[in-house]
């Protein structure tokens, strides 16, 4: 299973959270493979597409959707300060870019749509049981 984990580095919920729905996929009941599934699908789209993790992405998948909140995340998580947040709106200098992928990883609109989120309220619950069932096993 090929998955992209965007961020620079990625941030360790992430690392986890993408580890432990793995491991569900493989080995969970027929509804944690289903949950699992729907929450690695995005991750496992942007490594199909072989993205570079530039602001571009960002700009494709969320600006230019009409998906941008406006709230400004995407600039502060840049290292290079190559996003500014001008009129409500990120705008990104590709000069700048280091294509690390941490604009898109921070941004609360770039893997799933609203409707999705709410799906996944419950997933640090989940997490944390499967997380136990592991120590279990030991």
């Amino acid at each position: 299973m090929d998955v992209y984990i965007p961020g620079c580095p990625p941030s360790p919920e992430l690392i986890r959270n993408v580890a432990v729905m793995a491991y569900l996929l493989l080995e969970g009941n027929e509804e944690q493979k289903a949950l699992a599934g729907r929450y690695l699908k995005p991750l496992m789209d942007l490594a199909k597409r072989g993205t570079t993790g530039c602001f571009c992405d960002l700009m494709n998948d969320v600006i230019n959707q009409g998906l941008c909140i406006g709230c400004g995340i995407c600039a502060a998580s840049c290292p290079v300060r190559a996003i500014t947040h001008e009129f409500g709106k990120p705008q990104g200098d590709l000069n700048l870019c280091i294509k690390c992928g941490s604009c898109y990883g921070a941004c609360p609109r770039s893997f799933f749509n609203s409707d999705v989120i709410s799906e996944f309220e419950a997933i640090s619950e989940i997490i944390a049981g499967a997380l136990k069932e592991g120590e279990k096993d030991d």
